[in-house]
């Protein structure tokens, strides 16, 4: 092999490079070091495979690289239905408020002029497809790509369809955590979503690299085989970063991922709360009354937290479908979860779904069994959910297995939740534990979230982590009432929200009165000086730490543009024929004939590895 005496490109001005330089910095700015290096990666090329683990920011780096790479828009992100709102909150969180996202399913696929961001889910691809392709796509995002393993699948169809059907080269991200689920025909999907040469032939691959035999009923693709130069063919298209591997993590990464739930999903019930609440219900049974006034208040107290407790079922069982794909991609990495519920019916809607993979801890659980259910999810490699009562479980017991900590359903007392995330983050504990609330929008959580994120931010800047005292055991029923009694009359009146559908004027009601109260507690917390209240990246705990000159030049020169190098093969057969690679950032290329018919050959993988030796 030897590298050809090409040209040598044109390289960037000192202006440019400064100015690339400016920008780096500007990108990297509250990134954690992988998250620099995946940005670089994600630029260097127009289509990749992110393979980060869980909780290492995937999807920050791919709307940061989406957006320098083709800044005119419009976007597509296709990825799971529980994730849709989070991806609409990343969007905006990464690039402003002032970013348009349009999310598929509760609004209707833009027109053809849109250049703002789209988010989709997968099971609702097939019914907007057409309307869909009609968008000149800038850039298109495939979430939890593992998703498209069979290619087989309609899903799977479809978004090649997308691909193909977009003109120009789109940028293009493929996202997950798992990118060979069983085998390694699972990787070859993403591979022609990415347009790799390997993916032109599946044949071809499978007899390569999936142990490909026939039988009497046709090809057998589920085996392996050539793992290491399959390593070495992904080398420049997929970047795989695992948890353990990656330094300066925090030990406990928090997140809210908002999720929808079914249209007015207990909308009549919190009506009720929150009309009860602002007349004072909640405090009229501590007042000094008559005796025949206290009793009625009493009564009024009880009916009061009868609703609110149908109101936080209800909600509860509406997060199940969401809260059970989201875990189900966690254990599909590896990873071990704990999900906590407040109520028996999703917890057991939630073990139902995992079968024998998941253990039940309740309040009726005999204490006997308790410390043998323990052991079964700490020791039995089969055993990967431990679904608990948030009571039941969320005190007394280890549960140092688990790295995935995900609360179904919000409680109203916040202690609960510190002491729940430390079954995981507790002595004994070597790994980063990522722990994740569900958040139902349009709902009272939308309230409980607020007063759990700022009260948890003011006890860590007050007491540095210790989630004891006053403010942990306050009922957020109180910060609720509190904050309703500050509304203006008119806010309050539900009979202004114009309607026919009382449902959707109950709902739309209470989302606003919800808001206001919400705006009302973090102004109330901020007046204390704690002015991160209102930055919800800041979430995690643990200091981003300092990014290297290396880092930030890496990330410069990707947003130069890649620089081509090409290399120079004699024909085995005929020495006076040559044979040409060219690599330009991930894309590799060769002039032989083999590489044009397999999309791949043997001096694409010696370039290839000696590339990976650099």
């Amino acid at each position: 092999m030897t590298r050809t005496n090409t040209p040598t490109p044109l390289q960037p001005s000192d202006e440019v490079e400064a100015e690339a330089m400016r920008r780096a910095i500007e990108l990297a700015e509250g990134l954690y070091p992988h998250q620099v290096e995946g940005l670089a990666f994600l630029l260097g090329r127009r289509r990749a495979i992110l393979a980060d683990d869980m909780g290492l920011g995937k999807t920050r780096q791919s709307i940061l690289a989406m957006q320098e790479a083709a800044p005119q828009g419009p976007w597509l992100v296709v990825c799971p239905a529980s994730v849709k709102r989070n991806w609409s909150r990343e969007i905006q969180t990464a690039l402003g408020d002032t970013q348009t996202v349009t999310v598929v399913g509760a609004e209707s696929v833009p027109t053809k002029s849109y250049v703002g961001w789209v988010v989709i889910n997968y099971n609702i691809l097939t019914k907007h497809l057409s309307d869909l392709k009609k968008l000149p796509w800038a850039g298109l995002i495939f979430d939890e790509a593992h998703y498209l393993k069979n290619h087989t699948s309609q899903r799977s169809k479809n978004c090649r369809t997308l691909v193909d059907a977009t003109t120009g080269e789109p940028a293009i991200h493929c996202l997950t955590g798992t990118p060979m689920t069983n085998r390694p025909r699972d990787l070859f999907p993403l591979l022609q979503i990415v347009k790799h040469p390997m993916a032109r032939s599946f044949m071809a691959f499978a007899k390569k690299y999936c142990d490909a035999y026939s039988n009497r009923f046709g090809l057998v693709t589920d085996g392996a085989s050539n793992l290491d130069e399959l390593s070495t063919q992904l080398h420049g298209v997929m970047l795989r970063r695992r948890k353990d591997d990656v330094l300066n993590l925090p030990p406990k990464l928090r997140r809210w991922l908002e999720i929808d739930v079914p249209l007015g999903t207990a909308a009549n019930e919190m009506r009720h709360v929150i009309e009860m609440l602002i007349n004072g219900v909640a405090d009229q049974a501590t007042a000094q009354h008559s005796a025949g006034t206290n009793d009625r208040a009493n009564r009024d107290r009880i009916h009061l937290l009868a609703l609110l407790t149908k109101v936080r079922q209800k909600v509860a069982m509406a997060k199940v479908k969401a809260t059970t794909e989201y875990v189900q991609g966690a254990i599909e990495q590896g990873e071990k979860a704990i999900v906590f519920t407040g109520f028996d019916a999703p917890a057991k809607e939630l073990q139902k779904a995992f079968g024998d993979e998941a253990v039940l801890l309740t309040g009726s659980t005999p204490a006997d069994r308790r410390q043998e259910l323990v052991d079964r999810f700490q020791n039995d490699p089969n055993v990967k959910v431990f679904v608990s009562n948030l009571v039941a479980g969320g005190t007394g017991i280890t549960l140092t297995a688990a790295t995935q900590v995900v609360f179904n359903d919000l409680d109203w007392v916040p202690a609960h939740h510190w002491q729940a995330e430390d079954r995981a983050y507790r002595i004994g504990q070597t790994r980063t534990v990522n722990v994740t609330y569900m958040v139902a929008t349009d709902t009272v959580d939308a309230f409980v979230q607020q007063a759990l994120a700022v009260k948890t931010k003011l006890v860590e800047a007050v007491v540095d982590g210790d989630h004891s005292g006053h403010l942990g055991e306050t009922d957020i029923l109180r910060d609720l009432e509190s904050a309703l009694r500050q509304l203006s009359p008119g806010l309050a009146d539900a009979s202004l929200i114009e309607s026919d559908d009382s449902k959707n004027r109950n709902q739309d009601w209470a989302k606003r009165v919800l808001e206001a109260a919400g705006d009302h507690l973090r102004s109330q917390f901020g007046k204390n000086g704690d002015s991160s209240l209102d930055d919800d990246a800041k979430d995690s705990a643990g200091e981003h730490p300092t990014l290297t000159p290396e880092m930030l030049r890496s990330l410069a020169q990707a947003i130069t543009g890649p620089q081509v190098r090409q290399f120079e093969f004699p024909s085995s057969r005929d020495p006076s024929t040559k044979y040409v690679v060219s690599v330009s950032g991930g894309d590799v290329d060769c002039t032989c004939p083999g590489f044009q018919y397999r999309g791949t050959c043997r001096h694409v993988i010696e370039v290839k590895k000696k590339l990976a030796l650099k």
